[in-house]
């Protein structure tokens, strides 16, 4: 069997302490992976809010569009002003 050595103390300070940092540094490798996992789920949840406000902008355009035709809407005053769909003849 091999003779057993002692480590100074100034040499065992030093393992300890990179354990300690090695345990620190596997912690936030941790803490930064959960952190990922609920950045990723909050995305995921914007992008279906987005899909739906999408959704609903559409169906509403096109609720509008039906019931008023092609113009614009002045969200101040509520007025929705027609697109003109006469077309002038230019004369040659």
């Amino acid at each position: 069997m091999a003779d057993t050595v002692k480590f100074s103390e100034e040499e065992l300070q030093e393992v300890k302490e990179l354990q300690r940092l090695y345990n620190a540094v596997v912690y936030q490798a941790g803490q930064y992976q959960i952190e990922s996992m609920a950045l990723e789920d909050k995305k995921v949840r914007v992008e279906a809010n987005l899909e739906e406000v999408k959704n609903r902008e559409n169906k509403l355009v096109s609720d509008l569009t039906t019931k008023y035709g092609q113009g614009s809407i002045n969200l101040e005053t509520g007025e929705f002003t027609p697109v003109s769909t006469d077309v002038e003849e230019v004369e040659e």
